[in-house]
């Protein structure tokens, strides 16, 4: 049976990458006083976050600034020791819209696996804001050229080939 972790309510909270854009790596990571709790989560996931956090803060009355980014406090802490590979993410409010929690459930991974691992990070409407502006962050700061034929990511390094020219022509840079 995998883990489940319940930090309620959590220290400090974000969502942060490691590594360089196309090969990097993301996580959300939590800290309750002398643990800390990584998990491997996609990319995607922390767009749907930074996204989710700022609709749900809007419905408060709260709007994420530029200024709010404070990427030396909420950059990754070391050791990042994954616990495991998040499947599935939820966030959500309660009534007053001043306590957050984000949920996040283990993917499945081999049948014999009795139940996925959870975890359940309470946070104050200032770490989600926090959190919100790192992330959107992070996801723009590695975003790589976009091929102007298909539209999709260019390696920096080895280009890519592009479907719009049927394999044929030199990889686009």
């Amino acid at each position: 049976m995998a883990e489940s972790y319940e930090l309620d309510p959590v220290d400090w909270v974000t969502a942060g990458a490691v590594g360089e854009p196309g090969q990097r790596t993301f996580y959300v990571q939590a800290r309750q006083g002398q643990d800390l709790l990584a998990l491997v989560v996609e990319k995607s996931q922390v767009k749907w976050l930074a996204q989710l956090a700022q609709e749900l803060l809007n419905r408060v009355g709260v709007t994420v600034q530029p200024d709010d980014l404070d990427a030396a406090a909420q950059q990754l802490r070391e050791p990042i020791v994954p616990a495991w590979r998040v499947g599935s993410l939820s966030l959500g409010t309660d009534e007053d819209g001043e306590r957050f929690l984000l949920e996040a459930e283990e993917l499945a991974g081999d049948e014999e696996q009795e139940e996925p691992g959870t975890a359940r990070l309470w946070m104050s409407r200032d770490q989600l804001v926090a959190m919100a502006a790192y992330a959107a962050f992070i996801i723009e700061a590695g975003a790589r050229d976009s091929c102007r034929l298909c539209g999709r990511p260019i390696d920096p390094q080895s280009g890519h080939v592009c479907p719009a020219r049927n394999g044929y022509g030199p990889l686009t840079r």
